[in-house]
């Protein structure tokens, strides 16, 4: 098995795309750290001057208890300066994570998919009869490569993270659990990703097909159920709507990366988890059994 990692990471190694990938990674966590530390030091600004005000619920009588009861949560979350520190800290650590996992799946399609491409299965099941032996190593080797995808963006993000937090004159909130579990569970989501990638690319063995794929369902897929689910909400009012969204593995690594719910009656973190770590057990299953029967000739 070591030595089918170390020939998977060989030939991640000597490609271009691992480095046109990880430059993607770059631009995207520091375009979201920009975003995310504005956001951070508009949050600290307000809830330092707005210490001591008091909530006061709205007069108009068409806004729903529930409306008011997140508007109360909103304010509270604006004006606690200890929540605001942790959750700003959960946002500007985990930076670029919304790329960052595209760009983990895709390499771990490219992982099976370049095999096809180049005509290279044969011969690399040929060296390694035993399937099941190979996908395992190619799974192993993804959650790899977008572990490493992951410190290098964790790396970027923290350093960045405690600079502005070091200049704003507070501690960096790393001693934080929130925020350390937020950091943890990102690494889990990159690994995860990682694994649906190799699922998808056993699926879909082109290897333009698999990467089209994936990006499309990755990004407007994800955009096209928050919106969907919440255009339903909005005219049902069904409360299981927002919970059910976590059922799509781009919703479900928001969730599990969060220090407060990222909309409003969103599920709790582990639910998130639990979500993306059964994709990630459903799609290696499938890969595995799909690589077995399949003929590769």
């Amino acid at each position: 098995m070591r030595r089918l990692i170390r020939a998977e990471l060989m030939k991640i190694r000597t490609t271009n795309t691992w480095w046109i990938f990880l430059i993607g990674a770059f631009a995207a966590t520091a375009a979201a750290l920009a975003i995310w530390i504005l956001v951070a030091n508009n949050a600290i600004d307000t809830a330092v001057k707005g210490g001591g005000e008091v909530f006061v619920p709205p007069s108009d009588q068409n806004v729903s208890p529930a409306g008011v009861e997140e508007m109360r949560r909103q304010f509270e979350l604006a004006h606690d300066l200890g929540r605001t520190l942790v959750t700003n800290a959960t946002n500007i650590y985990t930076s670029g994570q919304f790329f960052g996992l595209m760009f983990a799946m895709l390499l771990g399609t490219l992982l099976i998919t370049n095999e096809y491409y180049h005509q290279t299965a044969t011969a690399t099941f040929l060296t390694t009869p035993r399937r099941t032996q190979v996908i395992a190593g190619k799974l192993a080797t993804a959650m790899l490569a977008a572990a490493f995808f992951w410190l290098f963006s964790t790396v970027v993000s923290v350093a960045a993270g405690s600079a502005f937090f070091g200049i704003k004159g507070y501690a960096p909130q790393l001693g934080e659990w929130t925020v350390i579990r937020a950091i943890l569970l990102n690494a889990l989501a990159y690994g995860l990703w990682g694994v649906l990638g190799v699922g998808l690319g056993v699926l879909l063995r082109s290897q333009i097909g698999a990467v089209i794929t994936g990006t499309v369902a990755y990004v407007i897929g994800t955009f096209l159920i928050q919106n969907i689910f919440g255009v339903l909400y909005f005219v049902f009012g069904w409360h299981w709507l927002v919970d059910a969204m976590v059922v799509w593995p781009g919703v479900a690594s928001q969730v599990m990366i969060s220090a407060e719910p990222p909309f409003s009656g969103s599920p709790p973190w582990w639910v998130g988890g639990l979500v993306l770590a059964g994709y990630g057990v459903v799609f290696g299953l499938i890969g595995t059994w799909i690589t077995r029967r399949r003929d590769i000739s």
